[in-house]
């Protein structure tokens, strides 16, 4: 007789971002799937009422409890926040959860590399290669232009800047002269972008690297290709044998002519091509949940392409 157990409980936050209604068709049989957002209304309408539910802003005094509170009520076995002001709230509470899991990294791990320039700092220690990176405070000898401007804290690409010359970076520097130590100045390095979805189980053992090539990004990525890049699987390996954390996180890097993989970011999430990761046959999920030793990376298929488009909905 064969046994059916109850489907894991999964509750993603920021559901209102892009790739949503693509998790929801690609792991919809397999778990009891949920979505949270702080305006409920950006919820793709493919996800069931039942499934879309409201959350106050991640800087909210009731988050936390809002949190909580939904979790228990819904009886979530697995956590997965995708939005970056939560992670820190989230991670530093684990106490206050009852049985779910946090599919995220370390505390640690996630203050670190929410700021990018932490970020650069703590690669350098373990002598992994990066892109020449100050703050934007300091002399910055040997970056070259046209450079990268950006704050040190952010998501989606906001706020930056590319500056092409001297006179411009001090004009730069002039307007933000009372924030400059929340901005790093970066070498633009020259390559092919990869966002690199990195799967650890709950145990911290890496699992799964799956590098996803860029072809069109427009603060999301909109279309991409599953790559897999011997020299980016390679590098990202030694990063997470370098900083090894639990959860999936996911590295954004820069391809150079010569084979050298420079990571320029590290998100301590899920990124918005995690459905494409799904798609590529890779489960995070289920690899979290069940730890493995074992010597070879999860395989998935090479070629699995995304193409986002919009849907327009009509209400009265």
């Amino acid at each position: 007789m064969l046994i059916e157990y109850p489907k894991k409980v999964v509750l993603f936050t920021g559901g209102g971002g892009a790739g949503v209604e693509a998790i929801w068709r690609l792991l919809g049989d397999d778990y009891e799937l949920h979505f949270a957002d702080a305006n409920v209304d950006l919820i793709d309408l493919l996800i069931p009422d039942d499934r879309r539910h409201s959350i106050p802003w991640a800087n909210s005094a009731h988050y936390l409890s809002s949190m909580v509170q939904l979790c228990e009520q819904l009886r979530v076995d697995v956590l997965i926040p995708a939005v970056d002001e939560e992670l820190l709230v989230l991670a530093s509470n684990l106490s206050q959860f009852c049985s779910e899991f946090l599919m995220l990294p370390a505390v640690k791990y996630v203050e670190t590399m929410l700021d990018k320039c932490h970020m650069i700092r703590e690669l350098e220690l373990h002598n992994l290669s990066v892109p020449l990176t100050y703050l934007l405070n300091d002399a910055a000898e040997g970056v070259r232009f046209p450079c990268i401007v950006k704050p040190r804290k952010g998501r989606g690409s906001r706020g930056v800047r590319v500056v092409s010359s001297l006179v411009e970076l001090r004009l730069l520097r002039e307007s933000l002269c009372e924030n400059l130590e929340d901005y790093i100045i970066q070498n633009k390095v020259e390559g092919i972008e990869y966002t690199v979805q990195m799967v650890a189980d709950r145990t911290g053992h890496l699992q799964a690297v799956v590098p996803v090539k860029v072809n069109l990004k427009r603060g999301i990525t909109i279309q991409a290709i599953v790559d897999d890049n011997l020299d980016v699987i390679n590098k990202c390996r030694l990063i997470h044998q370098s900083i090894p954390t639990p959860g999936c996180y996911n590295i954004q890097l820069m391809l150079t002519a010569d084979g050298d993989a420079l990571p320029f970011e590290i998100n301590p999430r899920i990124s918005t091509t995690f459905c494409l990761v799904v798609a590529s046959g890779i489960d995070p999920i289920a690899i979290y949940l069940q730890p493995k030793q074992q010597k070879k990376l999860y395989s998935f298929t090479c070629g699995t392409k995304l193409q986002r488009n919009w849907h327009n909905y009509f209400s009265e």
